[in-house]
């Protein structure tokens, strides 16, 4: 960015003022190669994410649930038909060793939200399903989250919402087809670095 442009760049000083613009004000100042769009974005964004992620963490904390177990629980809810899956595919699917996985799933039957049975088709595999209690958890939680999340963003319009999702996705599309989507962390991966695993309803993630 020129220099031109860094100096004429003036934050918000309306209503519209937000954190962002106060941090980054002195940066810009500074920092003529920084594009105060660009990093308004970026800041943002990620201040945003915190902010969704901590009212995430409290709808588990209310229904109390782990990441981990919402992952379990919300993978077999949508599961086609019969809601059943493979404890294997399971495991795969939610990148976890055979123990890991094994551990949470003894917990979550030990609470009686889900049930293993016997796969017709493989003497030695476990199909799995969601118990009564165990559905009616795991669609309380979605309903609460999602509530919370329209919530959220009720301060836009529908048409900026949708406004606002089509310009996200043309970004998003484009770091895809120049980086490829992320690849999952593993939940071992992600306690052993400490960090929050990303907020949201559906777990994106391949």
């Amino acid at each position: 960015m020129s220099r031109d442009l860094a100096s004429s760049y003036t934050s918000p000083v309306d209503a519209l003022q937000d954190s962002i613009d106060v941090c980054t004000a002195d940066a810009i100042a500074k920092y003529t190669e920084i594009d105060p769009e660009v990093e308004g974005v970026v800041d943002r964004i990620a201040s945003i994410n915190k902010h969704v992620a901590k009212v995430f963490e409290e709808t588990l904390a209310g229904h109390g649930l782990t990441h981990g177990e919402y992952k379990v629980l919300l993978r077999l809810a949508v599961v086609p038909a019969d809601r059943r899956l493979s404890a294997g595919d399971l495991t795969r699917s939610l990148m976890l060793s055979s123990g890991g996985m094994t551990n949470r799933l003894d917990r979550l039957e030990e609470a009686g939200l889900l049930r293993r049975l016997p796969d017709p088709n493989d003497r030695r595999g476990v199909l799995l399903e969601l118990t009564e209690a165990g559905t009616d958890l795991i669609d309380r939680a979605v309903t609460d989250e999602a509530s919370k999340e329209i919530d959220l963003f009720g301060v836009l319009s529908p048409e900026e919402l949708a406004s606002l999702n089509r310009l996200l996705r043309v970004v998003l599309r484009s770091l895809e087809d120049r980086f490829g989507q992320p690849t999952r962390v593993s939940d071992a991966a992600v306690a052993a670095v400490g960090v929050t695993p990303p907020p949201g309803l559906v777990d994106s993630s391949p």
